[in-house]
């Protein structure tokens, strides 16, 4: 262990200095692997190793899997219960939602409608679509 790990390590807790070992063995791992590619540019022309390139993508992107905490009949039964209502309050925002969605769209349609009762070139000429429209 270098003296920059060693002195950060002191004032971590045993899981976090546990991640920063690993994190370090893997840059190392890394590190030696790049070196015997030929660089780590990953310019065109330049082979990236298939190993080191799937060693980067478990560094990146592979968590340890959580353990979930063992949980009361209480602490279920809570669980459940926050769940439900989470799921009411979605179901009745996206009626709310809908119901707006409606409306606006009855109200578009009573104003196309009255244009084109008033004058059928404006109505025409609102309902044609623009050439080179851009937006704002």
């Amino acid at each position: 262990m270098s003296g920059s790990v060693r002195a950060i390590s002191t004032a971590l807790s045993t899981s976090q200095r546990g991640g920063l070992l690993r994190a370090t063995k893997a840059t190392k791992e890394v590190k030696r692997t790049s070196s015997r590619t030929g660089g780590s540019s990953g310019a065109p022309g330049h082979e990236v190793s298939g190993t080191r390139y799937e060693m980067m993508k478990q560094i990146l992107y592979v968590e340890e899997p959580r353990q979930l905490p063992q949980l009361s009949t209480e602490d279920v039964e809570r669980h459940m219960t926050i769940m439900r209502a989470q799921k009411i309050f979605n179901m009745t925002a996206s009626a709310t939602r809908r119901a707006e969605r409606l409306r606006k769209f009855e109200s578009m349609k009573t104003a196309y409608e009255a244009l084109a009762a008033l004058d059928q070139r404006l109505f025409d000429g609102a309902c044609q679509k623009e050439a080179n429209a851009t937006f704002p």
